[in-house]
């Protein structure tokens, strides 16, 4: 599919390769102003590339030290994530828009004269709820926090046009980790029902059983935790490692579905709370395991775009 950007909010010039945020003669700005100065120009455009997990590469021109480029990623409804140059004070560095208000998320670089005829390279590297922000092939900031898929955009202000060019995506599946008892009839339910639903829905799957390392395994479990998009757990048995995954994945605020036999009498006292599939284990419980599976990814799919 052919990118496409369009501009929802301010002027802009949009070339082959390349956005440029117009200032009108009639509004030009004293470049003295303040930045806090509410009537600095700015646009927000939007594009049709879906992303969730992956890494944006783009150029960046300012008009001067203070003028703001940032990239803009869904995180759930009514919420963006922006990353990139000056946002919130920060010349580098992260943070969301939600319900119509700036919330910072973390910045470097205070202190910074960012040049005005400086082709700035940023990268944007996010892997789960990990995020990775370069300036000019260096890493220079670092956030933990939960985007969705959906369609990214472009937030540009300043007192004169900034431009932003070579914008390319390389888009990743978002991973799925699986935390279950190593049993065979835990196996079955993973390799019949919990993994082929999944892959339905764009996910890559993994267990703990896939990490072939020789360091700390509960290191590769948090991890992968982390750099995940979203935690399956099946709780039927009382296993400790199991609930100790699933405390660390809501501790996190990781997306979290649990899984558990209609033959468990009772939930733990903290989980119970948790909106959990029960089904039964025979070939039509797993059929209806499947369905309700589907269900629940079909909705997060959907509040995400």
């Amino acid at each position: 599919m052919t990118d496409h950007w369009v501009s929802t909010y301010g002027s802009v010039e949009i070339e082959k390769d390349q956005i440029t945020l117009i200032i009108p003669a009639e509004t030009q700005i004293n470049k003295d102003l303040p930045v806090t100065t509410p009537s600095i120009p700015y646009a927000i455009v939007r594009s049709n590339i879906e992303f969730e997990q992956g890494i944006i590469n783009f150029e960046v021109k300012l008009f001067d030290s203070e003028s703001t480029c940032v990239i803009g990623m869904a995180a759930g409804l009514n919420t963006e994530f922006y990353g990139g140059i000056n946002i919130l004070g920060a010349p580098y560095g992260f943070a969301a828009y939600k319900n119509n208000k700036w919330e910072p998320a973390g910045g470097v670089g205070f202190g910074t004269n960012l040049k005005s005829d400086h082709w700035y390279a940023v990268k944007i590297q996010t892997y789960g709820s990990t995020m990775d922000l370069y300036i000019d092939s260096v890493l220079v900031h670092s956030v933990t926090y939960n985007v969705t898929r959906g369609f990214l955009n472009l937030y540009l202000q300043g007192k004169g046009s900034v431009s932003v060019r070579k914008i390319q995506v390389d888009t990743q599946k978002p991973i799925c980790f699986v935390v279950m008892q190593f049993t065979e009839e835990y196996n079955i339910l993973f390799k019949e029902v919990i993994k082929p639903t999944c892959e339905i829905y764009g996910y890559k799957v993994v267990r703990a059983d896939d990490f072939y390392t020789s360091g700390l395994i509960i290191d590769d479990i948090t991890r992968s935790i982390k750099e995940c998009n979203l935690v399956i757990a099946d709780i039927t048995p009382d296993n400790l490692n199991v609930f100790y995954e699933v405390g660390y994945s809501h501790g996190i605020g990781k997306p979290t579905i649990l899984l558990s036999d209609r033959k468990r009498e009772k939930l733990p006292f903290d989980l119970s709370p948790f909106r959990t599939l029960f089904y039964d284990n025979t070939i039509g419980g797993k059929s209806i395991v499947e369905e309700r599976l589907r269900k629940h990814l079909a909705a997060i799919t959907k509040s995400q775009i």
